[in-house]
Order: C-alpha cells, then sequence, then structure tokens
C-alpha cells in the first residue's frame, strides 16, 4: 500500500530558514552521549565522537564489545514533511531486517519507539541509533567484481522484500519532478545570484552535458509504473553507504529512501568499472529480472542522478548555518 507524500521544493523564507539553522544547532559529543545515557540502555560507553554533519548530524558510539551510529536528524529537508517520514525509514528498516536483508536496523529506546524525540535550547531535534556496519567502503578501484555481484544479489533482495512492505506514514515520491525539474530550476535560481557558487557552476555543466533532456525523460517514462517496477527504494544508493567485510556486505542509510523506479538504485551500476557494472547487473538479475525498457534506462537514471546530486545539495544546503 502506497502512502505518498506529494510535497515539492518550496523556498523559505530568511527568517525561517534562520530559525531552522538555529535548531539544527550542532550538538557536542557530550550533549550527545547525554541522550543516549538516558534513551538507551547500552551500559557503559566508552567513547561517543561527531564523525560527520551532512543530511544528519551522525556520531560513532562505542559501547564496548559493540559500535553503533547514533544520528540526529536535520530540520527543514525539502523530502520530509514531518517526523512520521523518519518512522517510514525505521519501519521499512525493520521489515528488511525481519526478512534477512542486510541492512543495517535501527535500536529501539528504553520505552519501545525507534525515533526519538529531544528538546534542545534552540528546538526539537529527531533521532535515532543504528547498530553500526561492520567492514569497510570500498571505491570503484577497489571493489571486485564478486563483491559487485554480492551488491547486485542484495539490493535484488532488497526491492523484492519491500514489495510486501506497508506503513501507516508517508514518504516522498522520486519521480522526473525531483529529479528533472526542480534540479533544474533551484541551478537557474542560483544563476541569477551576482557570484554563483561553484555548486551552481556544476550543475550548469551537468544541465548542459545532459542535452537534450527529452529522451532521457521518454526512455524513464516508458518503464511505466505496473508490477514491481516502482516501489520502495534506497534513493541514495553508492559505495560510500555500503559496508564489505570480504563479500559480504551491509546496506546502510536509508535517510533518502522514497517511492521510485527498482532500476534507479541500479544504476550506480554505471559508475563502476566495466566488468563490475555488467558483474552487478548480474547479480540483480538473478534474482529480479529486468524488463527491457529498465535496462534500457539504467544509463539515463545513472546520467540523472548527477543531476538529481546537485539539486539535493542545493535544496538542503540553508539548512545548517555558515
Amino acid at each position: 500500500m502506497y502512502s505518498l507524500s506529494t510535497h515539492y521544493i518550496t523556498k523559505k523564507s530568511p527568517l525561517s530558514l534562520l530559525i531552522i539553522q538555529l535548531m539544527n544547532t550542532l550538538l557536542t559529543s557530550e550533549e550527545a552521549l547525554k541522550i543516549l545515557y538516558r534513551h538507551y540502555g547500552l551500559g557503559e560507553i566508552e567513547y561517543c565522537m561527531f564523525i560527520r554533519r551532512g543530511f544528519n548530524d551522525t556520531y560513532l558510539v562505542d559501547a564496548g564489545s559493540d559500535k553503533y551510529i547514533f544520528r540526529l536528524y536535520l530540520n527543514g529537508k525539502y523530502y520530509v514533511d514531518s517526523d512520521d517520514a523518519y518512522r517510514f525509514e525505521l519501519d521499512l528498516l525493520r521489515h528488511l531486517h525481519s526478512q534477512d536483508i542486510p541492512v543495517a536496523n535501527a535500536i529501539p529506546t528504553q520505552t519501545g519507539e525507534h525515533l526519538g524525540l529531544i528538546q534542545t535550547v534552540h528546538g526539537q531535534r529527531a533521532f535515532a541509533l543504528f547498530h553500526y556496519a561492520e567492514g569497510i567502503a570500498l571505491n570503484r578501484n577497489s571493489v571486485t567484481t564478486e563483491q559487485s555481484y554480492q551488491l547486485g544479489v542484495a539490493l535484488a533482495n532488497l526491492h523484492l522484500a519491500a514489495n510486501s512492505f506497508e506503513s501507516k506514514f508517508e514518504r516522498y515520491m522520486l519521480d522526473l519532478k525531483y529529479l528533472v525539474d526542480e534540479p533544474t530550476r533551484l541551478i537557474c535560481e542560483g544563476e541569477s545570484c551576482v557570484e554563483p557558487k561553484e555548486t551552481i557552476r556544476r550543475g550548469r555543466h551537468v544541465i548542459e552535458r545532459l542535452q537534450p533532456m527529452q529522451p532521457y525523460i521518454d526512455r524513464i517514462s516508458n518503464i511505466g509504473t505496473d508490477g514491481d517496477k516502482f516501489g520502495v527504494i534506497h534513493a541514495d544508493l553508492h559505495l560510500g553507504n555500503v559496508h564489505f567485510r570480504g563479500n559480504n556486505l551491509t546496506i546502510f542509510d536509508f535517510d533518502h529512501c522514497a517511492y521510485g523506479w527498482r532500476a534507479y538504485d541500479l544504476a550506480i551500476s554505471y559508475s563502476l568499472p566495466e566488468l563490475q557494472q555488467a558483474s552487478m547487473v548480474e547479480g540483480y538479475e538473478s534474482r529480479r529480472p529486468l524488463c527491457q525498457e529498465e535496462r534500457d534506462s539504467l544509463m539515463d537514471l545513472g546520467n540523472l542522478r548527477n543531476l538529481w546530486d546537485v539539486g539535493d545539495v542545493l535544496a538542503t544546503q540553508s539548512m545548517r548555518a555558515e
């Protein structure tokens, strides 16, 4: 059962942006540690270390024999209408984990909630704790053909398992509006600035390389949305969101998960060397065969992802204070 959020990227007033930036004030590792002790029964925590500020604030937690990832969600993301969107993500992870899909599952608080809410001096923040994905991230030059094959198998199994996922919470739809229209609009608006930022210049370069755009749109539209060609996807799958232990792997960071074309997730294969690319697609099709329209769209979706990446950054860069 689909529960779709139909909003698109809207421009916020300067006052609204200021409030969001204040609410997203970075918490120190010590402040994050207090939240962990208050809400989770992890025992003695050896350290809590801030490691990254991206679309969320991320902390690495070491509790002796176990490691975790603590996430403080940032407010104001264009693809999140309310905290229920996070509940969708966490419900999805529990469902996938129950189907033996190799994902970094969420851990409930001491009261049984998977999403926590904390009131800071600057406003409310949502948070979640995840099992740490053991292993290492590989790049296109180090991932092997066998690892690429296993990633394809895992991705297909993820899509198949997601077919039976149901949620009462809403999530956005990664359609052509998000992939093409909104990024293009944001780039064009940014070019009107006296000194366009580097991201805008990169976006213009991407748009020029994609011309003419209509054939991309037509081939992707031809996939259709019938059967299981369109459904719940990771939506931000890349080698940085996969950890390998030999040929075993764990997929994590479902913050961008959405309803979308399944082929979009598989388009990561076109960022790999030719042999690894073919191996990933082969692994995927060993579990979920593609229709011809999906095969024809993989390179197109991979190219459009470059445009979406720029739009994604432009739509969220004002969440954080300079």
